[in-house]
């Protein structure tokens, strides 16, 4: 086999890897840094779903408060960010 035929299969490999990574962190779901019971923030506040870590961003199960600390399942570790309002 020749060398131009490993570096395309190599290649090939490794767009497949991403995709299924991609595919398998789409669906995660995140988590607030510091749960907030609902209904002990003052009336008015922000509230948000979204958390955006960095490269990676996730829908939290619960509102919590916009600006408030989150984390995203990521590749190796988790990713912390803000949470967002949609």
């Amino acid at each position: 086999m020749s060398h131009l035929f490993h570096a395309r299969f190599h290649r090939h490999v490794r767009k497949i890897i991403a995709g299924v990574a991609v595919l398998a962190l789409s669906a995660c779901t995140g988590q607030a840094g510091t749960p907030v019971a609902p209904g002990s923030y003052p009336p008015g506040t922000p509230l948000g779903g979204t958390c955006k870590a960095g490269f990676y961003t996730c829908q939290l199960p619960l509102a919590s408060p916009a600006g408030a600390p989150c984390s995203c399942p990521g590749l190796g570790a988790a990713s912390y960010g803000k949470v967002y309002q949609r």
